[in-house]
């Protein structure tokens, strides 16, 4: 991303210097969090769902001075001239801390008003190929009927688990993955100045839509390798999950639970039995909720992800 960074600062230095709307550089630092109670059960389809743990690494945060981007699937992913502010760098983001986890690098922009804002998942150039887990999800979640399903969760993002297949193979560059890796939030109404604080919020909860279900997802030997750029091993879907209620005489009556993992009843947690593929084009078990996940983080907007610029303290 260091060339993409490059470009974007040099559009917010020649910004600055044509007095469009405003002429003073500033810095800023930021932060991102959970929101509270994203560690507590919510329900969706049926199900009552408690994430035990969940991280997300976000790459960069930009800021725009248009309206959301129309036309976001064509060959381009950056608007040149409309950046008013970014982040440039990463945070590794525990998502079940309501507590402001600080962003690798200083925020920086100019006086103007933000009408959007972006943030980039990423690891590196934002077309590239992406070795990083974006998105690591562990949880249990209890069907109506009390049977528990434990699963884990990896999201990466990249052309043969994310893309497809470029609408005309001749023209490969007309869908690139960058369109996958830029989520707009939406619209925005910021104004920067000096001495202000920038805070990103997201809430996992928002990813799984009302139609999730966990009863029909794959075991986790199943789902090593969906994305080729990121081998997995079983162990990518751990922590053990470790709820209330799992223990001795709490593990379900089914064939995919192995009894012993239930034998200790003052330790209530287990391996994650089941996982949700990392990829959009899974056949098979698991297939749809693959897609539902990524398609829920990408398209959740505002019910999943907040933005503040407040004066510091």
């Amino acid at each position: 991303m260091t060339r993409t960074a490059a470009l974007l600062g040099l559009v917010l230095a020649s910004s600055s210097c044509s007095g469009t709307t405003g002429d003073e550089l500033l810095t800023f630092p930021a932060y991102a969090q959970g929101v509270r109670g994203a560690s507590q059960p919510f329900s969706t389809n049926g199900y009552s769902v408690q994430l035990t743990a969940a991280q997300m690494r976000i790459g960069a945060v930009y800021f725009l001075e248009a309206p959301p981007l129309t036309g976001f699937d064509g060959p381009s992913c950056i608007a040149p001239s409309l950046y008013a502010a970014q982040v440039p760098g990463p945070i590794e983001l525990e998502l079940l801390s309501s507590q402001p986890q600080e962003f690798s690098v200083i925020g920086n922009g100019t006086a103007d008003t933000a009408l959007s804002w972006q943030l980039w998942l990423t690891d590196g150039d934002v077309n590239a190929a992406n070795a990083a887990h974006i998105a690591d999800l562990q949880g249990v979640a209890t069907r109506s009927d009390g049977m528990r399903f434990a699963f884990g969760a990896v999201v990466t993002i990249n052309t043969a688990n994310r893309l497809g297949t470029a609408s005309d193979p001749a023209q490969p560059g007309l869908n690139p993955i960058c369109t996958k890796r830029i989520l707009q939030i939406g619209s925005l109404d910021v104004t920067f100045y000096q001495g202000g604080t920038v805070n990103v919020t997201v809430d996992p909860r928002a990813w799984f839509s009302a139609t999730f279900d966990f009863s029909t997802l794959p075991l986790v030997a199943s789902c090593l390798s969906d994305d080729p750029v990121v081998p997995l091993s079983v162990s990518d879907f751990g922590p053990p999950v470790c709820v209330a209620g799992l223990g001795a005489g709490a593990c379900p009556t089914d064939a995919e639970y192995n009894p012993v993992d239930c034998a200790a009843p003052e330790s209530p947690c287990e391996l994650p039995k089941h996982c949700i593929p990392d990829t959009n084009f899974a056949t098979g078990q698991g297939a749809e909720q693959g897609e539902q996940l990524f398609t829920g983080m990408y398209n959740a907007g505002p019910a999943a992800y907040s933005l503040s610029y407040s004066r510091s303290p």
